[in-house]
């Protein structure tokens, strides 16, 4: 009993010193000065469809982050963007963000797209390979975690789809491509007082 009284005083006591270094936390005051809208909007068919599937692969590799997917504003010709002020809640810090493009992974490889960033800067996106909670067949997924941590410019992040044809991407996308955003909690939320 005392082994288990340590440990749990011992998570208390190491956990802020468990996170990420560069990991943006959220606190009351941050949450109090950014109220989060409680507007509805329609989400995407690839959105409703890969937010299952995450979910089925999350409980797969008994993953513990907390997952956001976010669908995507279009910007000028091409351009699909999201605002670079996450919403999160008391307790959590931001881990990882990948834009995901719906494609037909059988059908559209990453060799034959060109996705680069275009607000705050053009910058080249390569795809990511690696395995991740977020499901293989919900497309195409881009680590763009560098462009949402720590200090960044402008309040929008931006991506643009082309092909190497130079034809806008839009026509080999299945639906407009959404962001995904993972989050870690503090173990000391739950000690105090339960998930919020």
């Amino acid at each position: 009993m005392s082994r288990y009284f340590t440990l749990w005083v011992s998570l208390l006591v190491l956990s802020p010193f468990l996170l990420d270094a560069n990991a943006i936390e959220c606190s009351e005051k941050e949450t109090l000065l950014n109220p989060i809208t409680r507007t509805v909007t329609q989400l995407s068919d690839c959105l409703m469809e890969c937010t299952g599937m995450m979910y089925i692969r999350k409980l797969q590799l008994q993953d513990n982050h907390n997952i956001r997917l976010t669908d995507s504003i279009e910007g000028d010709l091409g351009e699909y963007c999201w605002s670079t002020e996450l919403k999160c809640t008391v307790g959590e810090s931001f881990q990882r963000a990948y834009v995901v493009l719906p494609v037909d992974t059988s059908a559209v490889r990453h060799e034959n797209l060109e996705v680069k960033t275009t607000s705050p800067t053009a910058t080249p996106l390569h795809a990511h390979s690696n395995p991740t909670t977020v499901a293989e067949s919900c497309g195409l997924r881009y680590d763009v975690t560098q462009h949402f941590s720590g200090a960044t410019e402008g309040t929008s992040f931006c991506v643009q789809v082309g092909t190497l044809q130079d034809v806008l991407g839009d026509k080999v996308l299945k639906c407009p491509p959404f962001l995904v955003t993972f989050w870690q909690r503090s173990p000391n939320q739950f000690i105090q007082g339960g998930v919020r």
